[in-house]
């Protein structure tokens, strides 16, 4: 009998701190925000701060302040070269080893072609002159991952962006 009340006891302690224990419900309160599109792609951004708002238990204790959440950036666009300056093909990409980048015309004496991982990290960089064929650059021994490939003319400015993934 005694058994039965204690478990009684219990079953009743943890029902009673079920229906008293707080809900948190995270809502986004957002400071700044906003999506761009053009044809070739779009970006998207918010930053905000994820919050809970005014929680309070039935001994009167609350959560009322929030938690820091990071800016989300998402980018899904690349700048492709006017084709009256450059006619540019990348391939295949996804690589694993040979990455071809096909000249077809160029209006460019000197371009400049770098990669760089997406912590901004150089990891390719070579400079061609008077070029209009097949460049291929070994990539086997890269990391798996994503890498953004920029032509660039010969005073540094962008022509072309791709984003390479590397299997």
């Amino acid at each position: 009998m005694k058994l039965r009340i204690y478990i009684l006891f219990i079953g009743l302690f943890f029902f009673k701190t079920y229906i008293h224990s707080q809900k948190i419900s995270p809502q986004s309160i957002n400071s700044s925000g906003k999506k761009m599109s053009q044809s070739n792609g779009s970006i998207t951004y918010t930053v905000g701060e994820l919050v809970v708002l005014s929680q309070t238990s039935s001994q009167g204790t609350g959560l009322k302040s929030g938690f820091s959440a990071g800016a989300t950036l998402t980018t899904l666009s690349i700048k492709e070269p006017d084709i009256n300056i450059m006619d540019v093909s990348v391939f295949p990409n996804p690589t694993s080893s040979l990455l071809n980048i096909k000249i077809n015309h160029t209006k460019v004496n000197n371009f400049v072609i770098s990669i760089t991982d997406l912590q901004g990290r150089e990891i390719y960089k070579e400079t061609y002159s008077n070029f209009s064929n097949t460049i291929g650059i070994n990539m086997a021994s890269f990391s798996k991952g994503n890498y953004m490939l920029s032509i660039k003319d010969k005073e540094l400015q962008e022509l072309g962006v791709y984003k390479i993934i590397k299997e």
